[in-house]
């Protein structure tokens, strides 16, 4: 009887580890001696769930031709390295381009440069920013020679030209200077001499021919300034702007005669 005991509590202390479990009761009839037996099964196990399904492989788009004849490619050994195309046009377009294989090598906009294997030929699908197909068509990839794919006639946009540099007359210190000699002077005709000097060595821009004008008082005297300047002056072309600094029509007449 007591081997008999020890064997159910083995059991009995076995099962409690189980991990989900189910009790049950169990009643051993020894002589002289009733026993109850609990029992610990393991419970019914919920299935595992399926694994997710694979992602779907992209898929090229089915076989078409489309807008060859308006595109070009120029294959050089200078400006893109061997085995690669460089799309250029038309700017912002979203570009695809696929192997032989079926597999999507790049997606970008344009423009944009891929590399492939030499001597293999590579499908380029360009669509533009309205969703209308532009290209779909078959390139080969050159093994020593880069390749240059743009839309016929679309040339590289020229550099927007440098301003050009305002025109420099007499220097500033040296104008205040000369500004400060005019109104030092006496009379008329000592002014019309000091700029007529200044004149000799350096050249004026026509704001700063109208504020010499302004310095004179005179009719005879403010024509005097353009007739003393008028060979000097670096933007020739707003010449017209010295007829703002006089009054009567006569004498903006006789300027418009000076500056012919």
């Amino acid at each position: 009887m007591f081997r008999l005991l020890s064997a159910i509590v083995v059991v009995t202390a076995s099962l409690s580890f189980a991990q989900a479990e189910e009790e049950t009761t169990t009643t051993v009839s020894v002589p002289g001696l009733n026993v109850t037996v609990k029992s610990q099964l393991p419970a019914e196990r919920a299935p595992a769930p399926a694994p997710a399904p694979a992602p779907t492989r992209t898929q090229a788009p089915p076989p078409r031709t489309f807008g060859g004849e308006q595109f070009s490619i120029d294959y050089s050994p200078f400006g893109v390295p061997g085995s690669n195309i460089k799309v250029v046009s038309p700017e912002g377009a979203l570009g695809e381009v696929w192997s032989d294989d079926g597999s999507l090598v790049t997606r970008s906009s344009v423009p944009f440069i891929f590399e492939g294997k030499g001597d293999q030929f590579y499908r380029v699908i360009l669509v533009g920013a309205d969703g209308a197909l532009l290209l779909d068509k078959k390139f080969e990839v050159k093994r020593f020679i880069g390749g240059t794919l743009k839309l016929k006639g679309a040339a590289a946009p020229a550099p927007a030209p440098a301003a050009a540099p305002a025109p420099q007359g007499m220097a500033d210190a040296d104008f205040d200077a000369l500004v400060e000699a005019v109104n030092d002077a006496g009379f008329g005709n000592e002014k019309l001499g000091v700029i007529e000097t200044a004149a000799n060595s350096h050249v004026f821009t026509v704001e700063q021919v109208g504020k010499l004008i302004d310095l004179l008082s005179m009719s005879d005297e403010k024509v005097g300034v353009v007739e003393r300047t008028k060979k000097k002056l670096v933007d020739r072309q707003n010449a017209f702007k010295l007829l703002e600094h006089f009054t009567f029509s006569a004498d903006k007449e006789r300027v418009r005669k000076l500056l012919k």
